[in-house]
């Protein structure tokens, strides 16, 4: 993440005196997430000629946006595990305040704790801190064709996945704005577990950073075919010049190419891979997992 230099906080104490030691500091993402679902049935029996399909078609469609650069590389399975989302069934208290939690195992293992919000220095400033193993926090921008919010999350070493709001805060201090739903019981949303199988390789040159491209998969309780596809690419923040202009104009390029892709490919309902889960429809929750 950006720090200020000590020349600017000088100049800000100078600008506002005392006043300022009780002022939040600015936010400063560590990076910057763009992502459109996709058609999932597209990649239902050959995955691997799907991602290539997917990316010529996406580089004709920044022909036609006339973007600038280059983007090379092809799409490769990278790492497969299994996701689990919790919350309190029937009223989703967690995702209703803006939190989220998942955890993973596979490739990867730990287990992480979210907060969410339009607002840049909101999600910032909620605490997300974590008492567990290699725990790592970070903000990132998480931007949708259609919505932008501010992701704050720790994630740690996955030990026990919580069966209370008592037991998540037990692995997330951060959790204990929760403090007054702690007797409450947690489940796997929408009572499944998620196989996720990522395809990555290809990014793209924006001139002071690159945005690398992420295909993602997600398989209901070990279903063979996918039930959702996620096409998305992530810009990390410079640690001398952030985000410099001409960076974010072809972000923007780009995420207008991924929203639009053509050759149908985009699908109407984007709300995310999160919310996709929270309204999924399963035999535990025929009604849904909020209902």
């Amino acid at each position: 993440m950006m720090k200020r230099t000590m020349l600017s906080l000088f100049t800000a104490s100078l600008m506002f005196g005392a006043a300022a030691a009780h002022a939040n500091s600015p936010a400063y993402v560590d990076s910057k997430e763009y992502k459109a679902l996709i058609d999932p049935s597209r990649f239902a029996s050959n995955p691997s000629s799907a991602a290539a399909t997917l990316l010529n078609d996406l580089g004709t469609r920044l022909s036609a946006l006339q973007f600038d650069k280059t983007v090379t590389g092809n799409f490769s399975a990278g790492d497969r595990d299994v996701l689990t989302y919790v919350d309190t069934p029937h009223t989703c208290q967690l995702m209703a305040r803006g939190y989220s939690v998942r955890v993973r195992s596979g490739d990867d293992n730990d287990i992480q704790f979210k907060f969410r919000h339009p607002d840049e220095e909101l999600s910032y400033w909620t605490d997300v801190s974590g008492a567990g193993k290699n725990a790592s926090t970070k903000l990132e921008t998480d931007v949708t064709p259609g919505s932008l919010v501010l992701a704050h999350s720790t994630s740690q070493d996955a030990t026990t996945t919580p069966g209370t709001v008592a037991a998540l805060i037990k692995q997330f201090p951060g959790a204990s704005a929760l403090s007054d739903i702690s007797s409450a019981s947690l489940s796997n949303v929408a009572g499944v577990t998620i196989t996720q199988q990522e395809y990555d390789g290809p990014s793209a040159d924006l001139g002071k950073s690159e945005a690398d491209f992420t295909l993602t998969l997600w398989y209901v309780n070990g279903a063979s075919t996918p039930a959702l596809a996620e096409l998305s690419f992530r810009v990390k923040a410079d640690s001398s010049a952030y985000f410099t202009t001409p960076v974010l104009q072809r972000s923007q390029v780009l995420n207008k190419a991924i929203g639009s892709i053509g050759n149908n490919w985009n699908i109407a309902n984007d709300g995310g891979k999160t919310a996709w889960l929270y309204n999924y429809r399963s035999s535990s929750y025929p009604n849904g997992f909020c209902n």
